[in-house]
């Protein structure tokens, strides 16, 4: 009886001691997933701070910054052909890092430009990439006549759909 007890006490602290075993080693499992997520999600805490830090640091050694940039309102068309339209949206990159400061002001005769332009157009003229260019480059030239400036550097489409 007594070889009994002595051998129940020794399996219950054994199996307290894989369980203690068993949490650790769970909890440095969690531990490491975590940080593996971190880091796969760029959460790397001050690492990115110093990366900007370093990039502002060679604008400003370089002395060019970056063209700002202007996002305008959905644009939608109707083309030439009977029935067709074209969504579009349209940003406009300034050659200086700065919009001019009359550019709110002047964002009606923008608008007024690229729909005279974009209008003109029919869908077999701007599906090719070569027409895409075409129409760029006249929108572009459009809005520095219609803002009396050359302000406007380059037209980036970020939509563009016929239908």
């Amino acid at each position: 009886m007594a070889e009994e007890e002595t051998a129940e006490e020794e399996e219950q602290s054994g199996g307290g001691k894989k369980k203690i075993i068993i949490i650790v080693v769970a909890l440095l499992l969690l531990v490491g997933i975590g940080v593996a997520v971190m880091f796969m999600m760029g959460g790397s805490g001050g690492e990115d701070g110093d990366d900007e830090e370093s990039d502002e640091m060679e604008d400003d050694e370089a002395g060019e910054l970056p063209a700002a940039v202007l996002a305008l309102e959905t644009f939608v068309v109707n083309l030439q052909v009977k029935g067709a339209f074209l969504k579009t949206t349209i940003q406009l990159e300034f050659v200086e890092p700065e919009a001019p400061a009359t550019i709110q002001s002047d964002i009606p005769k923008i608008r007024d430009s690229v729909i005279r332009i974009l209008s003109s157009k029919s869908s077999e003229e701007i599906l090719t990439a070569a027409g895409k260019e075409a129409v760029r480059e006249e929108i572009r030239d459009g809005i520095n006549e219609a803002i009396g400036a050359d302000d406007v550097a380059e037209i980036y489409f970020t939509e563009f759909i016929i239908q």
